[in-house]
């Protein structure tokens, strides 16, 4: 299922990952499971409107801007990536209960890949170690869209 965002519902979302992305340097974050801290702008922007793109597939309400560990869309969680042929990346930490979508895409066109709960996804078969050359440690669960369902 695609999911295209229009000029003024990308602008709103941009807006919120700007808001974002303040409080994160507010708090003096760091990005999480080695991610490069040089795409900080990007991921908060990307995150805003993949978000909002579940929520027009979901027909629900999107708060927009949150607080650190809530929900993203309703009850939902997303992941994102640019790749098409990505895979959805959960972590240890990540809630057990939660269902956790995949969308691919950038820049407002999102495709709807599917959701997996976060306790079958956090399964064995799909843990990656990965290291990578500057030491960053982004081993995680990398669970391909074959698995995945929709509603």
């Amino acid at each position: 299922m695609k999911i295209v965002l229009s000029n003024s519902q990308m602008m709103m979302c941009a807006q919120v990952g700007v808001i974002r992305h303040l409080q994160f340097i507010k708090r003096e974050a760091r990005p999480m499971y080695g991610l490069d801290v040089n795409t900080d702008w990007k991921l908060q922007i990307e995150g805003a409107m993949s978000e909002y793109a579940l929520a027009k597939y979901l027909n629900v309400h999107w708060e927009g801007v949150g607080f650190p560990d809530a929900d993203d869309v309703g009850k939902e969680d997303v992941r994102v990536t640019e790749y098409d042929d990505g895979h959805l990346i959960l972590h240890p930490r990540d809630k057990d209960h939660k269902n956790y979508w995949l969308l691919t895409g950038k820049n407002g066109q999102y495709t709807v890949r599917g959701f997996i709960k976060g306790k079958e996804g956090k399964s064995d078969k799909y843990w990656r170690k990965r290291i990578l050359p500057d030491g960053r440690d982004r081993s995680a669960y990398f669970v391909p869209q074959s698995v995945l369902q929709l509603f």
